[in-house]
């Protein structure tokens, strides 16, 4: 079964990927996230695992994107709290580095630690690929901020655990399927939908009282502009109740009637924070 995710090994989608199924998985990294939707959907991957939002960053709009664009479906989400850690050359120590590599997300999430130290900021592309960058280099001098893993990855010390500020930094993730092959006997407890209103005073209202109606909880609601469609916006939903509810059906069958139009983006158990 081979599993893929945008990133090189140790990025923090491969620990999402090994924590839904399991460390024997074959994971496969690529370049970018529409590789990932691509290659699930010829086929050539039987999974992907795609971050969607961050407790910190907020959503990940490319990947909400390419949902609602592809013929994908989600079969289960993951939650990862984030765990960064400082890495550098083997023997090297903490007291030594002035300057620390990573994405410019976790520089920013762990900004206190680096003021503390005194240790520079140089934003890099990724934080396993800041790892990978630091690891080829002959300065005892230079860390990344990447996950634990990496350090067994790429042969290095672990200078710090845990210095990221906020320490409830947690990113969410999907996993996707082709829809012809989605599991046997899933487990549905929560759909994620995108829907778009009609144009009238209340049309968002109108569609919002369908799911209060039937006693459905929203969990995110979130509108996202249409890129081809200027000024024109599509919403994210995500509520308690699986694809397979009667309750769930006709909520979506009215929900049909009164919006643009409806896409299922997924049903899949409740994960655990």
């Amino acid at each position: 079964m081979k599993i893929a995710f945008q990133g090189i090994k140790g990025a923090y989608s491969e620990l999402a990927l090994y924590k839904h199924f399991g460390r024997n998985a074959e994971s496969l990294g690529v370049d970018t996230f529409d590789e990932v939707f691509e290659g699930v959907t010829a086929g050539r991957f039987d999974f992907g695992v795609v971050p969607v939002e961050n407790t910190i960053a907020g959503t990940v709009v490319e990947n909400y994107d390419l949902l609602l664009s592809t013929d994908i479906f989600v079969v289960a989400e993951v939650f990862m709290p984030i765990r960064h850690t400082l890495l550098a050359k083997k023997g090297a120590c903490l007291e030594e580095i002035k300057e620390a590599c990573s994405h410019p997300h976790a520089l920013r999430q762990c900004k206190e630690f680096l003021k503390r130290h005194e240790i520079k900021s140089t934003p890099v592309y990724d934080t396993a690929g800041a790892a990978e960058i630091v690891s080829r280099q002959d300065r005892k001098d230079i860390a990344a901020i990447a996950s634990e893993l990496c350090a067994e990855i790429y042969g290095m010390d672990i200078l710090g655990k845990d210095i990221q500020t906020n320490k409830s930094n947690t990113t969410r993730f999907f996993v996707i399927v082709k829809p012809a092959n989605i599991p046997e006997n899933m487990t549905y407890k929560k759909t994620t939908i995108a829907f778009k209103t009609r144009h009238y005073p209340g049309s968002l209202v109108d569609c919002l009282k369908i799911f209060q109606a039937y006693h459905l909880n929203l969990t995110k609601l979130e509108s996202r502009p249409i890129p081809e469609n200027p000024w024109e916006y599509v919403f994210y939903t995500d509520f308690e109740g699986g694809i397979d509810s009667e309750t769930v059906k006709q909520a979506l069958k009215e929900l049909e009637v009164n919006a643009l139009f409806v896409k299922v983006l997924g049903s899949y158990p409740n994960a655990p924070f």
